[in-house]
């Protein structure tokens, strides 16, 4: 874990984590729990820590009667050390990669506020020749069987096979098969950076397939599932939800757990970060904290990757998706946004033809073009190509939407959502629009409340579709705060949407229009 230290409130990033703790699976079920930590820490940034004991909790944060006795009563030192419990839970889970933290020291009502350092010095080591391929985090699959049946042994091992197959069609990781001949110590002759144990134990009903991914560091699980599987070996319909799911949570470029804590251990060694990890390393800073001032290293850190080495695959698919990530959320660090992406899909589609990311950007770059039958074949190119990386899926479900198939397009997010329950938040704000376009308004408000993107999409459309519900004060009220975090707000809101294709540009001004009018 990296250091913490004690920062001076901004009240916009705690109330950004706050609203994410409100919405996590951690306290969605705890109305008590969220009312308690909304008024503490609401009443700490409004600077009335008087408010903070046991009598104006119970009364003005729980809507306790105002004849309360909290001397008698113990329910806020109750409800105080579960609320606790359930913020060490969440940052052990859920927040655990979260910049800021809220914290509840004992025998106080009064948060703390605490924040991950932003920014890490990355010593760079000088860059090797041979090290001519962008690589993430190695992962070792092992089999292995807790049943007095021969016949279960060639079952996982056939099933951690067909896994590790499976994941050649990704990129940012490698995978490998433990070898037989590896007896005792494991990690030092795979020279892995995590295992991922295949276990598999008897049921009534058939088998429970038990993964396991262990980091090298401490030996510590720091991802588990259990999966229910019949006695006969899976169908691909069986198995492939399972492939999806295991390779999501622990390799997925954006969400998975060993790409974060590969990279946290790579920060905190001290120690250069090799030139084959440097790219990797600046983007999942991105990914922690969206913003242009992490964006912009994150960025350089790539361009100067592929100066040193210009063939350099997995560079040149993070180099893309940079391209991408710009022209959707409008930084303005990166210019010439088509011709770049043009020129490096061209060199992808050379070096790397039969992976599904080349023919994803093909289809990007047709999309800018405005060859939307090009665009389309390369598409369902890269579906076919891989099935099972739910990164993929939503860059490709962006662009159906571009392409104005927008059931298709929402499908493939939704999809990828339905996966895991760990997934980017921003996954919503697509689904928003796409529900807002059929007159669905409750559940494209719906959509949009579940996305903490720090960035002006996010309170945009939140406004506007308050009062496309009616809910003119809530609507307002967003706007105000809106107008007063962004006062040029109102020129950047009509650059969002400058290149985007006609149709989706037509839906996104629909949804503008709905601002509240006094202020618009």
């Amino acid at each position: 874990m990296l250091p913490l230290h004690t920062m001076k409130p901004d009240h916009s990033a705690v109330q950004s984590e706050l609203e994410r703790i409100l919405t996590s699976r951690c306290f969605r079920s705890s109305k008590a729990l969220q009312k308690f930590l909304h008024y503490i820490v609401t009443e700490t940034l409004a600077g009335h820590t008087d408010h903070l004991t046991q009598h104006f909790i119970a009364i003005q944060g729980l809507g306790k009667p105002a004849d309360f006795d909290d001397i008698d009563n113990p329910l806020v030192r109750i409800q105080a050390g579960r609320l606790r419990k359930q913020l060490a839970d969440y940052y052990a889970t859920e927040g655990r990669f979260n910049a800021v933290r809220i914290t509840l020291p004992t025998g106080s009502y009064q948060p703390v506020f605490t924040q991950h350092l932003q920014q890490h010095k990355v010593i760079r080591a000088p860059i090797d020749v041979d090290d001519s391929t962008t690589q993430g985090p190695k992962i070792v699959c092992i089999p292995r069987s807790f049943m007095t049946e021969a016949s279960s042994e060639p079952f996982i091992v056939r099933l951690a096979h067909d896994y590790v197959a499976a994941l050649e069609k990704f990129s940012f990781c490698q995978v490998t098969l433990a070898n037989t001949s590896w007896q005792s110590d494991v990690w030092q002759q795979s020279g892995a950076d995590f295992i991922l144990f295949f276990d598999i134990y008897p049921t009534e009903s058939g088998y429970s397939l038990k993964c396991s991914l262990v980091q090298r560091l401490n030996q510590q699980i720091i991802w588990g599932h259990h999966f229910p599987l019949e006695k006969s070996y899976p169908t691909p319909a069986i198995i492939n939800p399972i492939f999806k799911r295991i390779a999501h949570d622990t390799i997925n470029y954006e969400t998975g757990v060993a790409h974060h804590y590969w990279v946290r251990q790579q920060l905190d060694s001290g120690k250069p970060i090799a030139a084959q990890h440097q790219v990797l390393v600046a983007v999942r800073q991105y990914i922690w904290n969206p913003s242009p001032s992490t964006f912009r290293p994150s960025w350089q850190a790539c361009t100067q990757r592929l100066e040193q080495t210009p063939n350099d695959i997995s560079a040149l698919f993070i180099y893309i998706n940079h391209c991408l990530t710009e022209y959707g959320l409008k930084y303005h660090i990166i210019e010439s946004i088509e011709t770049k992406v043009a020129h490096a899909v061209n060199t992808l589609l050379q070096l790397a033809p039969a992976n599904a990311y080349s023919h994803a950007y093909h289809a990007a770059a047709h999309l800018f073009n405005g060859d939307h039958e090009r665009c389309q074949i390369a598409a369902e190119q890269a579906q076919t190509l891989n099935t099972l990386d739910s990164y993929l899926h939503i860059h490709l479900g962006l662009i159906y939407i571009g392409l104005g198939k927008w059931q298709i397009g929402a499908q493939l997010i939704q999809d990828s959502i339905n996966t895991s329950p760990t997934y980017a938040n921003w996954y919503h704000l697509p689904l928003s629009i796409c529900h807002y376009r059929e007159g669905r308004y409750l559940k494209a408000m719906q959509e949009i409340k579940k996305v903490r993107l720090n960035h002006l999409w996010t309170p945009l459309l939140r406004s506007a579709l308050y009062q496309c519900n009616q809910r003119l004060e809530e609507g307002l009220k967003e706007y105000q705060q809106l107008q007063n975090k962004h006062p040029n707000f109102a020129q950047a809101s009509r650059k969002l949407t400058h290149d985007f294709p006609q149709q989706t540009n037509r839906i996104i001004q629909q949804i503008w229009s709905h601002l509240p009018q006094n202020l618009r």
